[in-house]
């Protein structure tokens, strides 16, 4: 994780929750409440906690909690992002479990750092939550040089190196300024400031963007528009 989301990790108050064994709660801080709100309390302290969880999740959930409560060593903070009401929250977890006096009662521990105040201003994404090799990073717009479509997820792409988002390429466009990128293919979406030089050839398009290492094709409904918008027509 970069130092500079370390800082403002440390001056912030985590929500917490103490899992027992079962995967039922057994304490919540009260930060939990601000950060999940339309949760009802009684709702967190009946069932488990996969219940709060969509179906299609849950088996992804279960292994990571397993994960942390069988760990011997250090695990790595993960990046969620959650949306309620229409509104994306922006979270980075941290699991570790609790030793008790039998083994058997050990517990799970799950710190939750809201950080949507980082990323969103007025629902547009000053910052990209990004991963790469295990850590998150924290992107600024203008880093970026493209980003491209990887099935449910998005590969960003900048001058020094390519990381991973968990949002699909279309939900990151419409959080993104128009004025700074465009979308030249269902598969690309470009800084236009970053592009250096556009091929046109008779039924085709690209364009090279960064160090003019990589070209990206544009695709024949975007030609128009994209021509237009980089002043070329």
């Amino acid at each position: 994780m970069s130092r500079t989301l370390i800082s403002m990790i440390e001056q912030m108050e985590p929500g917490v929750v103490v899992l027992n064994g079962d995967l039922t709660v057994s304490s919540i801080s009260s930060m939990i409440f601000l950060i999940f709100g339309n949760v009802p309390r009684e709702r967190l302290f009946e069932g488990d906690l996969l219940g709060l969880h969509r179906e299609d999740v849950r088996t992804k959930v279960a292994e990571t909690l397993r994960l942390a409560h069988q760990a011997r060593r250090h695990i790595p903070l993960s990046l969620k992002i959650i949306s309620t009401e229409g509104q994306d929250r922006y979270l980075v977890v941290k699991l570790f479990s609790l030793a008790e006096r039998e083994p058997a009662d050990d517990k799970i521990c799950a710190l939750f750092y809201d950080i949507t105040p980082l990323i969103l201003a007025e629902r547009k994404l000053i910052r990209l939550p990004v991963t790469l090799r295990g850590e998150i990073h924290l992107l600024k717009p203008e880093e970026i040089v493209f980003l491209k479509a990887d099935n449910i997820y998005a590969s960003i792409c900048t001058e020094s190196g390519e990381y991973h988002c968990d949002m699909s390429l279309g939900a990151i466009e419409k959080r993104l300024s128009g004025e700074m990128f465009f979308r030249i293919h269902r598969s690309y979406l470009v800084n236009i400031a970053k592009v250096r030089k556009v091929h046109r050839e008779r039924h085709e398009c690209s364009v090279e963007v960064g160090s003019g290492e990589v070209r990206l094709p544009v695709s024949r409904d975007k030609l128009q528009d994209f021509l237009v918008e980089i002043g070329l027509k």
